[in-house]
């Protein structure tokens, strides 16, 4: 299952790899949390980033489960961004290379890696962040790709079927 991390209180002075979970974030983690435990998860491993690793914490505070930081989860490396975010993450994920962007082969590749040496021993929650994750679960259409990022929500979560990503009922409340 992938997770995106909750909200976060964005600070423009700080990268974006130190942001701390807004308080609406982290009231949103709690009931993520909730909506999850019938879910059996029996780990959460996750982005080093702070808003991931927060949003991780307090989902295995309410599930009862262990963390654990794997490098291969963090978000797209990138500058910052001036301007309309959306607007330069729909170019990017149309397949434009825009300077300082981390490749999105680049991207699926350490995810794939990732997903390839987890241990098979029962489901496990991804906390990860919405661009990385759109790269991998997107498909391989660059307009499904920029379509599925644009309906992404904070907190989210995916799990896979025959057919694809399926975002999880328990988030409609």
């Amino acid at each position: 299952m992938f997770i995106r991390h909750a909200e976060p209180f964005v600070e423009p002075d700080r990268p974006p790899a130190e942001w701390q979970l807004s308080l609406r974030g982290k009231g949103l983690s709690y009931g993520l949390g909730a909506r999850l435990a019938p879910r059996g998860l029996r780990r959460l491993v996750t982005s080093p980033e702070e808003k991931a690793r927060a949003t991780a914490t307090v989902l295995a505070e309410v599930l009862g489960v262990s963390v654990v930081t794997d490098d291969r989860l963090r978000e797209v490396q990138r500058p910052w961004t001036d301007g309309n975010f959306a607007d330069v993450v729909a170019c990017y994920l149309h397949g434009d290379l825009i300077e300082g962007w981390e490749p999105i082969e680049q991207v699926v590749s350490r995810l794939e890696a990732f997903l390839a040496s987890r241990p098979s021993d029962g489901p496990i929650g991804v906390v990860t962040h919405g661009t990385a994750m759109t790269c991998l679960l997107g498909a391989d259409d660059s307009a499904n790709r920029a379509r599925f990022w644009s309906d992404l929500t904070m907190p989210d979560a995916w799990t896979f079927s025959e057919v694809g990503p399926v975002r999880l009922d328990c988030l409609r409340s």
